[in-house]
């Protein structure tokens, strides 16, 4: 997924797995970044971001449970068991090797998955970084939110869209995407981000049609210690602004270790 050697980590809870592309960083402190796609993608969505990463800290980009290269459960997963079992593989895997807790960086549905971890398992993370956050109140409809991503797919990059409708289509496949969505239409994130103790920074691109700027900008007054900044681009914002998510990741890693000392 990057020039760096990279590996792949399984990482199977009861009836879930939670697949990670893990590269590591060999020139700096020890420290890393969690990567959540959002619904229908894969760790794939971060593809121009991942190389930019690496040479400041290590980088776990995950597939979470049916999507990417991570087997297709047997049962309907909502916001919270993603959030489960991510939190559980941070603990095990970035935790238990002695490293201090990571950012999370979460788009879309991803913005879901990691606010649920910011409010439920607090030890996970050091900071929540959420691009393009979905479903504000009044736009929680299938029509609604189809109408948004199929408006906001007219002026992504056409490589960008190529590896979500592969990802969605034939590695996801429609049936599980259509469960999945009916549990991003129902999420509250507005419930969970005020139960944040880490710092949040809410992010959206310039021209995201998906996640509105009031609605951003609510998400980051609700948080104890929230923000908002604005990347190029439009709802995949790490796509198309991958130094911009960057310099997010790097100030907050910053920040966490300034409050570490």
């Amino acid at each position: 997924m990057s020039g760096a050697p990279s590996r792949t980590e399984r990482f199977p809870v009861g009836d879930l797995t939670v697949v990670a592309h893990v590269t590591d960083s060999v020139e700096v402190p020890r420290r890393a970044v969690v990567l959540v796609h959002g619904v229908g993608s894969s760790a794939r969505a971060f593809r121009t971001a991942i190389p930019r990463l690496v040479p400041y800290g290590d980088v776990h980009a995950v597939d979470l449970p049916g999507f990417g290269s991570s087997p297709r459960p047997n049962r309907d997963v909502p916001v919270a068991d993603h959030a489960a079992l991510v939190a559980a593989y941070v603990r095990e895997r970035i935790l238990g090797a002695g490293l201090p807790a990571p950012v999370l960086v979460g788009h879309s549905m991803g913005t879901q998955v990691v606010g649920q971890i910011l409010a439920q398992f607090p030890d996970a993370a050091s900071a929540g970084i959420l691009v393009g956050p979905t479903a504000e109140p009044g736009s929680r409809s299938f029509p609604r939110q189809a109408a948004r991503l199929a408006r906001d797919a007219v002026g992504e990059p056409p490589a960008a869209m190529a590896v979500l409708l592969v990802d969605a289509l034939v590695r996801c496949r429609f049936p599980y995407y259509l469960a999945q969505l009916r549990h991003v239409v129902a999420h509250r994130l507005e419930d969970v981000v005020p139960l944040a103790v880490a710092p949040v920074v809410v992010v959206r691109g310039r021209r995201d049609p998906v996640a509105g700027e009031p609605w951003v900008e609510e998400l980051a007054r609700l948080a104890p210690r929230g923000e908002h900044r604005t990347l190029r681009g439009r709802h995949h914002a790490m796509d198309s602004d991958p130094g911009g998510l960057v310099a997010l990741v790097i100030e907050a890693w910053q920040a966490a270790g300034r409050g570490a000392r």
